[in-house]
């Protein structure tokens, strides 16, 4: 299968999980962490990978390269930033670890108009957007930079100092967040999971 050229993955796990009362990276699926079942799946299509994170010690079984924030507690956007400076390519799909599917028809999609923008970013039929499954530039760098320096951590007051393009996000119900337990074992009902076989584990 052909890797996506001129693009690398960021996957975001420097999150508290403060809802969650469980570290959500780390939350098994079938015996698989929820991170390492995201980064399985990405390096099919992405030469690299990287995990933006608070700690290197939590991810240290994982075979990719650990970024840690430059300043601590400032939310995704500085996880982004991190992720954007480590990157070796110029655009970025960048992805929640608290995300367990992706439907690469519709990356391909964000992807697709990625060349033409700085930052391409999926939105749903109840103008919900979703920030944390979207392609950004490296070239945002400078505008991210700026925000933070000026106290701005929301990522969306990045999408006015860019070049923007929104993407309708139809038939997603492959697209979950999961940010409580309740969320969680939601979705391993839903798709008949065992719940005794999501267990934690240690990786060997």
């Amino acid at each position: 299968m052909e890797k996506y050229k001129d693009f690398s993955a960021i996957i975001l796990a420097g999150g508290k999980s403060s809802r969650m009362n469980n570290d959500k990276a780390l939350l098994p699926i079938s015996g698989v962490k929820f991170i390492e079942r995201i980064a399985r799946n990405l390096e099919r299509y992405y030469e690299e990978i990287i995990i933006s994170a608070r700690s290197r010690t939590r991810f240290n079984f994982l075979p990719y390269p650990i970024v840690i924030d430059e300043q601590p507690n400032l939310g995704p956007l500085m996880g982004i930033l991190s992720g954007l400076k480590a990157s070796a390519n110029k655009y970025n799909f960048v992805i929640a670890c608290d995300i367990p599917e992706i439907n690469f028809n519709f990356l391909e999609k964000l992807m697709s108009h990625s060349k033409q923008n700085d930052l391409v970013v999926p939105i749903t039929d109840k103008d919900k957007y979703e920030p944390l499954f979207a392609i950004y530039a490296k070239n945002l760098i400078p505008i991210i930079e700026h925000l933070l320096n000026r106290g701005k951590r929301k990522i969306s007051e990045l999408f006015s100092q860019c070049k923007t393009k929104y993407i309708l996000m139809e038939n997603n119900g492959w697209y979950h967040n999961l940010n409580t337990l309740q969320d969680y074992h939601a979705y391993l009902k839903a798709r008949n999971i065992d719940s005794i076989k999501a267990t934690w584990w240690r990786p060997l």
